[in-house]
């Protein structure tokens, strides 16, 4: 990889400008595609979530995954299940790259993926650790597979 510098006056002062240049599109560029666009973006490592009595902080590395039926959130950690109401898109937007939506109902982290298997209705289910499963529903299977760079 080729990395250089270079300056333009037509910018304005905070401004800049990144080109990536490459024979085609890999997945390699397109990753690091991504990489540059979350650049600089706020990352938190907790998530404060509101229950009914009270306020908890969840280490967002250790979700495994996020459920939504109505409004009722469901959090899967490695050592607890967490109830809240919200949605689902809201909790999204605060998680880090390793998350991506496989349905309409749920969130999954890509560091506890195990396995991508048929259902039977044409689905995928994702087994994630902790014996842990969700349906990824066809919809979702490209981004799903975009990010694991198939």
């Amino acid at each position: 990889m080729n990395v250089e510098f270079q300056s333009d006056s037509n910018l304005k002062k905070d401004q800049i400008k990144v080109k990536v240049i490459s024979l085609e599109e890999t997945a390699e560029v397109k990753n690091l595609l991504a990489y540059i666009q979350d650049f600089g973006k706020k990352v938190d490592s907790i998530l404060p979530v509101k229950t009914e009595d009270r306020i908890l902080t969840i280490k967002i590395e250790e979700i495994i995954k996020v459920e939504v039926e109505k409004t009722e959130l469901t959090f899967y950690t490695k050592s607890a299940v967490i109830k809240t109401t919200g949605r689902l898109y809201q909790v999204l937007e605060k998680l880090n790259n390793d998350f991506v939506q496989v349905s309409k109902h749920g969130i999954i982290n890509l560091n506890y993926l195990e396995a991508l298997e048929a259902g039977f209705t044409g689905n995928m289910i994702a087994k994630l650790a902790f014996k842990q499963k969700t349906d990824v529903s066809r919809r979702y299977l490209p981004k799903l597979e975009k990010k694991l760079g198939l």
